[in-house]
């Protein structure tokens, strides 16, 4: 297996908050520049085997992934294979309380799909996008806690 993409934020928010924001709110922090339907809705279905969709508002669906793992307020487990359905990658979100806040652990990997020599290729992409939308998740989380 290739090294994995790790990325970690503090969000100054409970873990169920924190979860909350990230499952069930992800279309109001997903950027719309990282979607690929315009006009679109994100959903994660919140359940083992609940799809991680887009639907435009013309009604066309974009299956993104699927939960493999899905424990609030602390773990989600889901694949992600947008524009590569038969190459999934894993991605692993873990929300842990510290303090007044929740650090909000995410290791993005090659899962069971051995990409070998495209990982590299695949994970250089994947590690920019994180860049960009990883902070939108740890804004709106943290907004919590300033509403409060």
């Amino acid at each position: 297996m290739s090294e994995p993409i790790r990325k970690q934020v503090r969000v100054r928010c409970s873990a169920e908050h924190a979860f909350a924001t990230f499952t069930a709110g992800i279309d109001s922090w997903w950027p719309k520049s990282h979607r690929l339907l315009a006009n679109s809705t994100l959903r994660i279905e919140g359940r083992p085997g609940g799809r991680l969709y887009e639907r435009s508002d013309a009604g066309e669906e974009k299956k993104l992934g699927e939960v493999v793992v899905w424990e609030p307020p602390s773990r989600l487990v889901y694949t992600w294979y947008p524009g590569a359905i038969d190459l999934p990658t894993r991605v692993e979100v873990r929300f842990t309380a510290s303090d007044d806040a929740t650090v909000v652990d995410i290791v993005h990997t090659e899962g069971d799909s051995e990409l070998g020599e495209q990982w590299p290729t695949r994970a250089k992409r994947f590690e920019r996008a994180w860049q960009q939308v990883l902070p939108a998740f740890e804004h709106l989380a943290s907004q919590h806690r300033e509403a409060q």
